[in-house]
């Protein structure tokens, strides 16, 4: 499965996706951080700005500092990412219940942008299942 945050030629496509997004904006009006999505061995960064998301950083480097990060295998991310996902994929916080994905970091900063966090990956399992995706 490709998954088409991680492609460099659909990375455009889904921040302007997310960012169009009316409950995304609501609820990441006062969101400015930087998140880190870990699937398997491949790594982006997602940069907010004020509710924006600005950029999507393929493989970043240790010098690109992160706020927290999202992190499981490729086997669970394709799970998480499926049109309807098996049980305890559903959601991030299923996911990490069974400790499927990890969150780290500074995990305050995380739950206290619970919702748009999870409204991004939502938004993300959407765009995945695209018509003319893969």
């Amino acid at each position: 499965m490709r998954i088409r945050f991680l492609d460099p030629n659909e990375t455009a496509h889904v921040r302007e996706a997310i960012n169009r997004d009316p409950e995304f904006r609501l609820a990441s009006k006062f969101f400015s951080k930087d998140i880190l999505l870990v699937v398997g061995e491949s790594k982006c960064m997602v940069k907010l700005r004020e509710g924006v998301i600005t950029e999507i950083k393929l493989n970043p480097t240790p010098m690109n500092p992160w706020n927290f990060f999202v992190k499981g295998s490729t086997e669970a991310w394709e799970k998480f990412l499926q049109p309807v996902p098996p049980p305890f994929f559903t959601d991030l916080y299923g996911a990490m219940a069974r400790q499927n994905f990890e969150l780290g970091g500074d995990i305050e900063a995380a739950f206290a942008h619970f919702w748009p966090l999870t409204r991004m990956l939502d938004l993300m399992r959407a765009l995945q299942n695209e018509q003319g995706s893969d």
